[in-house]
C-alpha cells in the first residue's frame, strides 16, 4: 500500500519517514509525472508532497540511509539522471 501525505499540515522530520528502513521520495512541487513513474515502488519507497521554499529541485530520492541518491532540478525531464533511475538501482526493476 502507498505511503502518501502532506507534510505541509504538520512538521515531519526524513527521520521519522525513513524509520522503517524504506526509501523517501518527497516531492517538493506536485508534478504528477513524478508521481507517477514512483508509483511502482511505493512498496519499499515512501512517496510524499513536501512543501519548501528551495526553487531548485523538483523531487528527491533520499535513500534508506539518508542520504540523497538522487535530485531532480527544476523544470527537468524525467529521465535516465533522475530519481526514477535510482529507484531502480537501489530497489530493482517495479513488480
Amino acid at each position: 500500500m502507498a505511503r502518501r501525505g502532506d507534510l505541509g499540515s504538520a512538521v515531519t522530520r526524513s527521520a521519522y519517514l525513513l524509520r522503517e528502513g524504506r526509501g523517501l521520495l518527497p516531492g517538493l512541487v506536485d508534478r504528477a509525472e513524478v508521481r507517477d513513474a514512483a508509483a511502482a515502488w511505493t512498496g519499499p519507497v515512501n512517496c510524499v508532497t513536501a512543501r519548501t521554499d528551495r526553487v531548485d529541485v523538483d523531487a528527491l530520492f533520499i535513500r534508506p540511509d539518508g542520504c540523497v541518491a538522487r535530485a531532480l532540478p527544476t523544470g527537468q525531464d524525467l529521465d535516465a539522471t533522475t530519481p526514477v533511475r535510482a529507484l531502480g538501482t537501489w530497489f530493482g526493476q517495479p513488480v
